[in-house]
Order: C-alpha cells, then structure tokens, then sequence
C-alpha cells in the first residue's frame, strides 16, 4: 500500500509522550500515530492486521511486566 507524507506540528510535551511510548510500544511514531488515526477516525480495519498483532504482544508484554 502506497502512503502520502502529512505534516503535523505537536506541542513538545506531545512529542516527548509520542516518543516515550514508541519506545515502549517498540514501533515507530509512525505507526502510533497512523494507528491512534485510524482509531479515532473509526477506521481501524485500515490498520494492518500485523500491525494490530503487534501492538497488542506490546501490551501483554506491558502488562505482564506490571504484573511482576
């Protein structure tokens, strides 16, 4: 699937929480913003399916890390 570059200006505090949890997440500010897009656009049949797979391993390795 091709893509169309946006330019976005954030706030610096947002960025910093972008790329906290990026880091977190281990996916690219990229993909947490098309993925936050897509959620909130209602659209999240967009999202490819090992995309969705892998945000959703990030957050079991979260939680299981909290659950420790």
């Amino acid at each position: 699937m091709s893509s169309i570059q946006v330019g976005v200006r954030v706030p610096p505090h947002l960025h910093k929480e972008l790329e906290n949890h990026a880091a977190k997440m281990e996916a690219s500010k990229s993909e947490i913003i098309i993925n936050a897009l897509a959620r909130y656009l209602e659209c999240t049949e967009d999202i490819p399916l090992n995309q969705r797979v892998a945000a959703l391993e990030a957050q079991v390795k979260n939680l299981s890390t909290l659950m420790k």
